[in-house]
């Protein structure tokens, strides 16, 4: 479970630096693999250009429900930043560029893998003195991060 983890919020930092030409490595200290080593991740660069052929701020601009992004960040977090989208309207585009409001510009949102850095409780030694040096464990969680806008229709809750 670790593994899966540390992959999956790794990737993107991964995929920055294959970009700018760095070598990458992970070091593995916990989990049933290699315990302290490092093991060289190298990845195909030329797979990152298909991901995408326009640029994501491109899309939010042509968006009938643009939005723009804004950084999240949480020092006991891992990624501590995190872009999210914003949706700035409240209705959808029409096609002359005025709000329709018949149509809602929701969130869409993306359920991603994070960790949080918790102190760890600090253990007395044998001679009574507590360790000064400050530690942390992460604990694995989930954040539901918004990544772009559509449009919806409104719904409609009928009063009885």
């Amino acid at each position: 479970m670790v593994w899966i983890a540390l992959l999956l919020l790794g990737l993107v930092s991964l995929l920055q630096s294959t970009r700018r030409g760095h070598a990458v490595s992970v070091v593995l200290d916990q989990g049933g693999g290699p315990r302290g080593q490092t093991v060289r991740l190298v990845l195909d660069p030329s797979v990152l250009g298909r991901s995408t052929s326009i640029p994501g701020s491109s899309i939010a601009n042509m968006s009938l429900s643009p939005w723009t992004y804004r950084d999240s960040f949480v020092a006991s977090r891992l990624p501590r930043r995190i872009s999210e989208a914003h949706c700035l309207t409240s209705g959808c585009l029409n096609l002359q560029g005025g709000e329709d409001a018949a149509l809602e510009a929701k969130p869409v949102y993306y359920q991603a893998l994070v960790f949080y850095r918790v102190p760890r409780p600090s253990r007395s030694t044998k001679a009574g003195k507590k360790v000064k040096k400050k530690k942390y464990d992460l604990r694995l969680g989930t954040e539901m991060i918004p990544v772009g806008c559509t449009c919806v229709r409104p719904s409609v809750v009928p009063q009885l």
